[in-house]
């Protein structure tokens, strides 16, 4: 998931983003003293949590904050973060539609249940390319029955959303070997393991399409660092550099993307 915390309290801020990456480490978690800095982060990247302390020292009003980011942003679950315990206050934040309180300072326990209370659903299934090649939900990795299944979703997801031949697929796990029958239904058993998998995680089967033998993924049902990146929003320093690296055909990409 990615969220975003603004306190002007940089300890504060620090402290609540540590506690995030630990919950989860696959995720986007940025940190914010300044509302302009978060108002610009939220223009460019889909927040999925906004943790937001309304006892800020800036002009705006901690309440017409929240008002002003449903306007913008109307999808987005704001969870108020703060050190006020007063029940009016609570009360009034809870009026305007948050999907949580919680008190400085939060322990992990807490944290997890605000997540878990949220109104508005996380996009659940998380799709890494930077790095190894790998598949979540939410942030348990995603197990496919059959062992080529993991691969073919790889290579339909680095072609973003460009159809794809049972011959491109039958090539890729077979190479030069002879084609037939028996390895392209092979290929549409490893399409129907990766449906009936997602499938248990609540994801459409129509993620992947199928065209007359051509296979693609529909982009608007997953969430990829790749594409976060080419679409210019922020992703994990760490694991640029890398990609799909269990997958030798992936080597052009990552010279493309990072000589």
């Amino acid at each position: 998931m990615i969220t975003a915390t603004l306190d002007d309290e940089q300890l504060a801020v620090n402290a609540l983003v540590r506690k995030l990456k630990k919950i989860d480490p696959n995720g986007i978690h940025e940190g914010f003293v300044r509302l302009a800095d978060l108002m610009d982060f939220a223009d460019h990247n889909y927040i999925d949590i906004v943790f937001l302390d309304i006892d800020l020292s800036s002009s705006i009003n901690g309440l017409d904050l929240i008002r002003h980011l449903y306007d913008k942003y109307g999808d987005m679950n704001i969870i108020i973060y703060t050190g006020h315990p007063d029940p009016e206050y609570k009360a009034a934040a809870l009026d305007n539609s948050v999907c949580g309180y919680i008190l400085k300072p939060v322990s992990e326990e807490e944290l997890k249940a605000a997540i878990a209370h949220i109104r508005r659903p996380i996009r659940e299934l998380n799709i890494q390319c930077f790095g190894h090649f790998e598949v979540f939900f939410g942030t348990d990795p995603v197990r496919f029955e059959r062992r080529d299944s993991k691969e073919v979703l790889a290579f339909l997801i680095d072609k973003r959303g460009a159809a794809v031949s049972e011959e491109e697929l039958r090539y890729l796990l077979f190479g030069e070997e002879d084609d037939g029958e028996e390895k392209r239904s092979y290929i549409r058993n490893v399409i129907y393991d990766i449906r009936k998998t997602l499938g248990r995680y609540g994801v459409p089967k129509e993620m992947i399409t199928n065209l007359k033998g051509a296979y693609s993924i529909d982009r608007s049902m997953l969430r990829c660092d790749y594409y976060d990146y080419l679409e210019g929003r922020n992703v994990p320093t760490a694991r640029l550099g890398q990609y799909m690296e269990q997958y030798p055909w992936a080597a052009g990409v990552r010279s493309r993307l990072f000589g």
